[in-house]
């Protein structure tokens, strides 16, 4: 690209208490060596000074920030949404508050954007580290199966192999509706699938572009109950078949490997019963399907 051709590009970020991350965060993108940017911070409702950090950043460089303040908390997807519709740029990158971008993440995805207009969405490997001690826990997309170029089938049947601070997508391709709000923390996967659906491909840079830190805060976190995370991508599953009919199989093929990952959470049972909220016709697709894609070992 030449001096004159770089494209708008807003960098979201989604913010929640993260003071003692953010600053680095931030940093990561200033030092970046593109030129054209648009910051846009959505913070919900910080207590710990997130918001005083954010206004002096704005008055530093006030041509690049757009903040999004909330004075009440509005969760995960909401606040989403207040970033999502304040981005201006040609390209949007989503990153979590204690997120990093690696030097040149930027320019480098921007100029295969560019040069692949069929590429719609576009994401690269990421290093996962310990925030305590700063060590390489092991990289996002170490595994060939998980390094997946493709179309809205595959975003739908393998789910959110790209990490969503490794991706950046076309702002003319998302959903008007921006977030889906029946998902109120889990949404990106969706937000993924719905952008998809106005046409292009996935494509996958085998480049570690940015780090994703691990702490005891990370909504993606293990644990050993149901979580919001496992309700929200069930009910994906659900809003698919019925938004997308056309990739039953491929949303019925998520569902049960959810189900297959969740069977030392909660009996199978449960977790079917627990989370069809779609009609009964939908239901009885579904369990048909969960049961013929198990074997037989899901019974619902």
């Amino acid at each position: 690209m030449t001096n004159n051709s770089y494209p708008l590009v807003s960098v979201a970020i989604i913010t929640y208490n993260q003071k003692e991350y953010l600053r680095e965060c931030i940093e990561s993108i200033l030092l970046q060596n593109y030129p054209n940017l648009q910051i846009v911070v959505a913070d919900d409702c910080s207590s710990d000074g997130t918001q005083d950090l954010l206004l002096r950043y704005s008055q530093q460089y006030p041509n690049v920030f757009t903040l999004k303040l909330s004075e009440k908390n509005l969760g995960i997807t909401a606040n989403s949404n207040l970033a999502h519709f304040a981005c201006r740029g040609k390209y949007i990158f989503w990153m979590g508050g204690d997120d990093l971008m690696l030097p040149g993440k930027i320019a480098k995805q921007v100029e295969y954007m560019e040069n692949n207009p069929d590429c719609t969405l576009c994401y690269h490997n990421l290093d996962v580290f310990d925030s305590a001690t700063k060590k390489n826990l092991y990289y996002f997309n170490h595994l060939k199966k998980q390094k997946i170029n493709g179309t809205i089938r595959e975003i739908i049947r393998f789910r959110t192999f790209n990490g969503a601070c490794s991706t950046v997508v076309r702002k003319d391709k998302t959903p008007k509706e921006g977030f889906n709000e029946l998902i109120p923390v889990a949404s990106d996967w969706l937000y993924w699938v719905d952008t998809l659906a106005n046409g292009g491909n996935i494509k996958y840079i085998d480049e570690v572009l940015g780090k994703y830190r691990r702490h005891d805060n990370n909504i993606t976190k293990k644990t050993k109950c149901l979580s919001q995370v496992d309700i929200d991508h069930l009910n994906t599953c659900n809003i698919i078949i019925g938004k997308y009919p056309q990739y039953i199989s491929e949303a019925l093929y998520a569902y049960a490997e959810i189900l297959f990952h969740l069977r030392k959470k909660l009996d199978y049972k449960k977790i079917v019963c627990f989370s069809l909220g779609a009609n009964f016709r939908i239901r009885k697709a579904i369990a048909l399907g969960v049961f013929l894609l198990s074997f037989g070992i899901i019974k619902v």
